[in-house]
This record gives structure tokens, sequence and C-alpha cells, in this order.
């Protein structure tokens, strides 16, 4: 795996996703170059360079995209808009969860994102829905065509916001026919940001209150509808299937089967606080998408989301995939859940060797071998395609 900052694995991994999410190496470099001398600083120290780095290079290549625009050329300003977007979202991934300044830069973000989508040509729609007092929202990617379409419903994992999901597998589902729902469920991207929802043990109630608006659409083929998820959405993504009978398939990369792989590290936080950390603030992301001023009080009902005894429930096909070389989440989590899943027509699993790559958490080393697998998977049982027409 590509190792911008090898004794920061939380800013490594932030740069990794970057990239994946259509960033330029060069611009990338740009905001991480400074960063080197800092990556062993104090946590608040460390993110509050990394902001401001990242935030430069997104308002460079924004203000880029507004020349290019006035122009009337609206395929690269729409590019750089993207790039500009991502930019910032990377910025505010760092950023302390009470920091006005994360709001603001997320919503900045959100707004070049929605631009960028459209100046490129993409078939993109956002879709709000209400949702227990709440807003939930996603964007729904068509393929071109008239369908309807089989459509997938994309579940964020722990840390995660639609944007970089859409940056992930977008293109890949296009091209073989699958339309996507790229949503913030709850606790995760604006749901959390804007609605201070929490993460759920029923995530079942998210994707119902989707496909209520799905079945409607009429891209959509309301016969064909599955989820996925991704790492702590691996956990979201078959519970959801389980539980909503109109979910027809499910595929979990990176999967969450409980919470037992971040015991040690939460238990670490919480009996020594005093310890300096690096990367992501896991404890003020634990209490803020769980709702708790108490990390003690988050871990414990985050502990709740867990699969054990009700894998035998699903009946649809299942897909889990891993990476060998996962440092997250244990390949033994993924053998568990195909294991479990006894009455699934179709439970596999697809472990990405060290030799082959993408064998990183997510495959973020090289995401796109997941993503293609994924959606050759999902056209393979959903009537899409595999191959050019």
């Amino acid at each position: 795996m590509f190792e911008y900052f090898p004794s920061n694995a939380g800013w490594t991994l932030s740069v990794a996703c970057c990239l994946s999410m259509g960033g330029e190496i060069s611009e990338v470099h740009e905001a991480c170059k400074p960063l080197i001398p800092l990556a062993e600083a104090p946590l608040a120290v460390a993110n509050e360079a990394w902001f401001q780095s990242w935030m430069s290079v997104a308002e460079r290549v924004a203000a880029q995209g507004d020349e290019l625009l006035a122009k009337g050329w609206e395929f690269s300003a729409g590019a750089r808009f993207y790039r500009a977007a991502q930019y910032g979202f990377i910025a505010e991934r760092h950023a302390g969860w009470k920091d006005p300044r994360k709001l603001m830069a997320y919503r900045k973000a959100s707004t070049l994102f929605q631009k960028s989508v459209q100046l490129l040509g993409h078939r993109t729609e956002r879709i709000e829905i209400p949702f227990e007092g709440a807003t939930l929202a996603g964007y729904l990617r068509l393929p071109d065509g008239p369908g309807p379409f089989p459509t997938v419903i994309h579940y964020n994992g722990f840390d995660g916001i639609k944007e970089l999901q859409y940056g992930f597998a977008g293109d890949e589902a296009v091209k073989r026919g699958i339309a996507v729902l790229f949503m913030d469920q709850e606790g995760t991207g604006e749901s959390a940001r804007l609605h201070h929802t929490t993460k759920p043990v029923a995530s079942e109630k998210c994707a119902g209150a989707f496909l209520d608006r799905l079945e409607q659409h009429p891209a959509v083929d309301r016969n064909r509808i599955g989820v996925i998820g991704c790492s702590n959405g691996g956990y979201d993504a078959p519970r959801a299937a389980i539980y909503e009978p109109r979910l027809k398939l499910c595929v979990s990369f990176g999967a969450f089967y409980d919470s037992e792989c971040l015991r040690a590290k939460f238990e670490d936080l919480m009996d020594h606080p005093e310890v300096p950390r690096r990367g992501l603030d896991f404890a003020d992301q634990m209490t803020s998408v769980m709702g708790k001023a108490d990390l003690r009080e988050a871990w414990h009902d985050f502990q709740k989301r867990s699969l054990e005894g009700h894998l035998g429930g699903l009946k649809v096909p299942y897909l889990v995939v891993h990476g060998e070389n996962d440092r997250l989440v244990p390949l033994a989590f993924a053998e568990r859940c195909v294991a479990e899943a006894i009455n699934s027509p179709r439970a596999e699993l697809k472990v990405f060797s060290i030799a082959e790559g993408s064998t990183e958490h997510c495959g973020i080393d090289l995401v796109a071998s997941h993503s293609q697998y994924i959606y050759d998977w999902v056209a393979e049982n959903f009537g899409g395609r595999v191959k050019a027409l």
C-alpha cells in the first residue's frame, strides 16, 4: 500500500481515500508535503494543519473551476469542482466535531460536489426523505438508457460519507447498467452533521424509507433492489437485507460482524485518555455519531450493532469481499459472515490476496479492484452487463 505518512495510519488512509475518489496526485502532494514534519505532532496541532493545508488546495482548485466556467467550458469546470469537493471532504474529515469550520467545510464541499456532477453530465439526482424527525439524503446515479434499472442502496462505513462511496464505485456501477443510491444513513455524512442522527441497531428502517421512494422512481426496477455496505456499513447492509424483504441482494466489504475488532482501541482510549494519538480522533468520532457525551456510554451502545444470531435469516444472494491484509477488520469476520448465512441461496467470500492488491481495509490500496468485482457480481445476479454492448 502507498503510505504517504508511514507513522500516521489515519492520515495515510485519508490520502488513499482521496486518490480513490478521483484526487490528482500532484494536488494531493501539494496538500500533504507541508504536513510531513507534523505527522507525529499532537493530535490537535496535526489535524489543524491538515485542515488548513487541504482547504487551501480545495479553494485553489475551486477557483480554477470558476475561471473555466466563466469561459463556458463546463466539463473542465466540473472536473475542477469535483476534485475541489473531494479535497474539502478530506479536510473536514479530520476536523473536530465541535469545530464550526467542519460544518462550513462540509457545506462548501457538498455545494461543489452537486455542481460538479451536473456539469460533468452524470445522470445523478439528489433524493431527500423525511425520517424520524430528521432528513436523510442520497445521490441516485443512473446509467444511460431508459431503464428501469436494477438498483443498489449503498451504506457508508463508520466515518464514511456518500460522496466518498460515489467516487469509489459510481463509474463501475453505471457502466454495468446498475443504478446506485449513495446515501448517508443515520450517524454518517450530512445526516449526522446537519441533522444529528445517530447510529442505530435497526439499520433496516432507513433502507425501508429509501425503498418507499425508490419504488416510485420510473428508472428503478422495484423487483431488483439490493444493498451494499462498506466497513461498519457491512453490518448495516446484511441487517437490512434480513429484515427488509424488498431487498433482493446483499454485498458487504471490509465487513464488520461485530465490534470486537475495535475493543482494544476503545478500551485503551477510555482507560488512557492522556496518551497522545494520531490521525482520526476516534473518541470524538464515536461520541458524536452515537450522540453521547461520554465515550463509555457511546461504546456500550455501539457494541449492540452485532450480526450474531441474525445471519440465518438472510435469504438472498450474499457476497462478502475482504482483503487478506486488512489491518482493521480480521478476515475471520468475513468468514463468519458467510458461514452463518446458511439460508442464502448464494453466499460467497472473495478474498483479495496480497499478491493481487486491493488487500487492505475495504481494498483502499486498490479500490477499483474491489468495486469491479462487486459490480460484476451484482450485474451477474441482477441481469446487468459485464461487457460492452
